[in-house]
């Protein structure tokens, strides 16, 4: 059965059908689309692009057959590509639907929308994947094996480099040095090695290595040599697109669909400019909230009641936060009673500093639902009326255009932290401020109706908030490492404001790391960054103090926004605008609600440490990668032309431990190997071939050497009349394997005498040429 298997293998078409295999296996123009599908890849599904890339690679070679029979057939053949196009087209929109299913968003939004914002769909993965191997083949084998324009390969390759562009990251060093050498070596193909109507390329070793050779020395040139550091200006590029239509839709679709959101904020390097600002200060601007935490996906989910409420409330977020702490002050200047009771003696009668009602004004060219504003957001300019607005205590505002932009009046985070505010606010805390508030109404209610009647505003707040820290409490399950930390950082300290600047300070004291490239692993959630790895971004700090606060009996939510702090003097609608929001300025912060002050903004998030530049670190990248490659084609050069000394040491070394049958074989196959003889060769012919550099008085021994090695070939058992020249001719293996050492000698030293008389005849023959000039 195998002697048939042999046989067949060994047949014309079979033989013709392995070369033909065997050279489509290394074909450069399949290996470049294939690596521009894993580069695309990678970017959409990190974790498993390995696996792509290996299926890439029969499919691209099933497609690069069909595009061959394309490509000969005139008629038929674009009949057939228009056939298995549209096929292939529905068979993509099949699989976008099954993903639309059980995914909030489109296909088309999801792939113009970055990666970092939206959650893996595997569904929509395999739709690109397919998508992007029938696009990237076809065009590759067109402008390749069609027509060939290395300039529209260029362009092709900068495709899978878009993807990362649109949303500033990097590519991978290897991934990028992998996609520039299948370039170069699709370009030599192209311009050298492949067949043409006028020419046919024979491959040859010789050739093969020269190409090797190019590529690597390429690939290490081009990574090894310091690049500049460079900070692109892509606010045209990003920008470009704010005016079409689907930027619209785009915002739209994403603003309101995320009912949870996960640790991507913040880590978007898209320079995209959204919003128009002019502000007094810089701020922290909301969007949305999250009340609900899931430690086993480390994400946030929505309540519908309180983070997006069906219905407008008519009350706003909050009173005047002066205004009510003013109540209390009087209140204690009332009664004596009242203020000691509540420790407020020093303070009573004392009159508050002034908090400004500051405005602000947004604009965006965007159709969008969703408006950033400040946490103690008060009232809208005239431009949005008050029906259209989101007034809860746990949304923010909200409005449904901004075609001459929005003009928002607020009350400052930063009043808390007055000099003359601060010291009441720490008299203040949730086990008692409720009592606190029944005692102050009811010593103001006769006197002062109105001061009476904004503390019962301020009691229901309080009412509200805490019934939230209830409401999200029974669903979450608090760490208990969470719990713990949280009653250390708090303990000794009793109001609520204390409280919630101890948890914030927390981050700095302890060392805490801000870092936008930091790579979370599966099962990462608050608590392993509050005690493990200390590093993260916004998203972390956010999270980890949020659930510190509620751990410590104060309602706290976890916001996302934006943070206003890039600077841009520019007119809009008569209106100045001295900020800009980009999408690279999303950001996430927890909000606090504080006994005496209401909801407040914290910053728990450290400052960014001190990293190189990515665009250095990215060259960094690169050059160890070029060293790397370097290293290894050193190796593999040193191996290449040390393996026949290897391969001869090895081969010497087994001679000593066969009989003498295995050695006669082993040495006639070797022996013609080295003599680059074919396997038809005789041990006559062998032995012919050696006497041109055998000396003559050795012939006698290699005689006796040959005739043993053709006896012990094809006469070893010897019989009857063969046994006497058996005695006489044979020869041990260790006898067989010493005089091989000898042929060898003598060959290793014709070639020498061969090589030097080349070299002489070729100094010989410049010498004469110059002496005819």
């Amino acid at each position: 059965m195998r002697l048939k298997l042999q046989n067949f293998l060994k047949t014309p078409v079979m033989q013709k059908f392995q070369e033909k295999l065997s050279n489509d296996s290394y074909d450069p123009v399949r290996a470049y689309a294939v690596f521009l599908v894993m580069t695309v890849m990678y970017y959409y599904h990190a974790d498993r692009f390995y696996l792509y890339a290996f299926l890439a690679i029969p499919i691209s070679w099933c497609m690069m057959k069909f595009y061959d029979f394309v490509a000969k057939h005139k008629w038929i053949g674009p009949l057939c590509y228009l056939v298995y196009m549209f096929a292939g087209l529905e068979l993509i929109g099949m699989i976008v639907n099954w993903g639309q299913r059980d995914y909030p968003i489109s296909f088309l939004v999801w792939f113009l929308t970055p990666q970092s914002v939206v959650s893996f769909s595997g569904w929509y993965t395999a739709a690109i994947y397919l998508l992007m191997l029938g696009f990237l083949t076809s065009i590759v084998y067109y402008f390749a094996k069609t027509r060939y324009r290395m300039s529209m390969q260029f362009l092709i390759m900068l495709i899978p480099l878009s993807f990362y562009a649109k949303e500033g990251q990097h590519m991978p060093a290897i991934l990028v040095i992998v996609l520039l050498a299948s370039y170069f070596l699709l370009m030599i193909y192209c311009r050298m090695l492949r067949d043409t109507d006028k020419q046919r390329y024979i491959p040859s070793s010789q050739g093969k290595i020269s190409i090797v050779m190019y590529v690597i020395t390429f690939s290490v040139l081009a990574s090894v040599i310091p690049k500049p550091t460079i900070t692109p200006d892509r606010e045209f590029i990003d920008n470009a697109m704010s005016y079409s239509s689907w930027s619209d839709i785009l915002m739209n679709a994403i603003s309101m669909f995320t009912d949870t959101t996960d640790n991507t904020v913040s880590t978007s390097n898209n320079t995209r400019t959204i919003y128009y600002v002019n502000s007094p200060e810089s701020l922290r601007l909301r969007t949305q909230t999250y009340s609900y935490y899931n430690s086993a996906e480390d994400s946030w989910n929505i309540s519908e009641s309180y983070d997006r409420p069906f219905q407008d409330l008519q009350e706003p977020m909050t009173d005047k936060p002066q205004d009510v702490l003013q109540a209390i002050l009087d209140a204690a200047a009332l009664d004596q009673d009242f203020a000691e009771t509540y420790d407020l003696t020093e303070f009573a009668g004392m009159i508050l500093p002034e908090q400004d009602l500051r405005e602000l004004y947004l604009y965006t060219r965007f159709t969008t639902q969703v408006l950033p504003s400040p946490t103690r957001t008060m009232l809208l300019g005239s431009e949005v009326s008050k029906d259209q607005v989101w007034q809860s205590a746990m949304n923010t505002v909200s409005a449904p255009n901004f075609a001459n932009g929005v003009s928002l009046q607020y009350y400052p985070d930063t009043y808390a932290k007055y000099e003359a505010v601060n010291p009441v606010l720490k008299k203040l805390s949730n086990q008692n401020y409720h009592d606190l508030l029944l005692d102050a109404i009811e010593i103001l209610e006769n006197r002062e109706p109105e001061q009476a009647e904004l503390l019962i505003r301020a009691d229901r707040e309080y009412n509200h908030a805490y019934s939230y820290l209830d409401f999200v409490n029974v669903s979450d399950s608090q760490s208990e490492i969470i719990q713990t930390l949280a009653k250390e950082i708090t303990a000794g300290l009793e109001s609520d404001f204390e409280k919630a600047q101890a948890i914030e300070q927390y981050f700095v004291q302890q060392g805490f790391v801000y870092d936008q490239s930091y790579q979370k692993a599966n099962g990462e959630d608050a608590a392993y960054f509050l005690t493990q790895s200390r590093t993260g971004v916004c998203y972390e700090f956010a999270t980890a103090m949020v659930l510190l606060c509620r751990s410590a009996g104060l309602p706290a939510r976890y916001t996302q926004g934006y943070h206003l702090n890039e600077l841009y003097n520019f007119k809009i609608n008569q209106h100045d605008t001295n900020y800009l929001i980009k999408v690279r300025d999303a950001h996430a912060f927890p909000e606090v609600y504080i006994s005496g002050y209401g909801w407040l903004s914290f910053e728990p998030t450290v400052p960014s440490m001190d990293l190189p530049d990515s665009t250095k670190a990215e060259n960094q990248a690169v050059m160890q990668w070029g060293f790397v490659i370097l290293v290894l084609a050193l190796l593999a050069g040193v191996i290449y032309f040390k393996l026949p000394t290897i391969q001869e040491f090895f081969f010497r070394k087994k001679l000593l431990h066969m009989t003498p049958q295995t050695c006669a074989v082993a040495l006639f196959q070797h022996m013609r190997r080295q003599l680059r003889l074919s396997d038809s060769t005789t041990v006559q012919e062998l032995a012919a071939r050696s006497r041109f550099f055998c000396p003559a008085d050795a012939t006698a021994c290699f005689d006796a050497f040959f005739a043993a090695i053709d006896v012990l070939l094809y006469d070893c058992d010897c019989q009857n009349q063969k046994k006497e020249l058996q005695t006489q001719e044979m020869m041990t293996a260790l006898q067989l394997a010493g005089t091989y050492l000898k042929w060898q000698a003598f060959r290793e030293q014709f070639l020498k005498e061969q090589a030097q008389q080349k070299k002489l005849a070729k100094k010989q023959e410049k010498q004469l040429h110059h002496k005819k000039f």
